[in-house]
């Protein structure tokens, strides 16, 4: 019983730890991320507002969403 005790303990070490980290990330990376990430949840708004009949119709089992009534 202490064996997989001891495994979860050496584990959780290993992955707390901070290993040290011989980079640099300057300000333009990062200003690289935040704008991707900010563009892909901008371009997942937009196909959401464009699918937005047919995900209500999926919703309300109507067979064909995208026809006008």
């Amino acid at each position: 019983m202490r064996r997989p005790m001891t495994g979860l303990l050496v584990l959780w070490l290993l992955l707390v730890t901070p290993a040290p980290a011989h980079a640099y990330v300057d300000p333009t990376s990062g200003s690289m991320i935040v704008q991707a990430i900010l563009g892909g949840l901008a371009g997942l708004l937009v196909l959401v507002k464009i699918l937005w009949r047919r995900i209500m119709g999926w919703f309300k089992g109507d067979s064909h969403p995208s026809r006008n009534e």
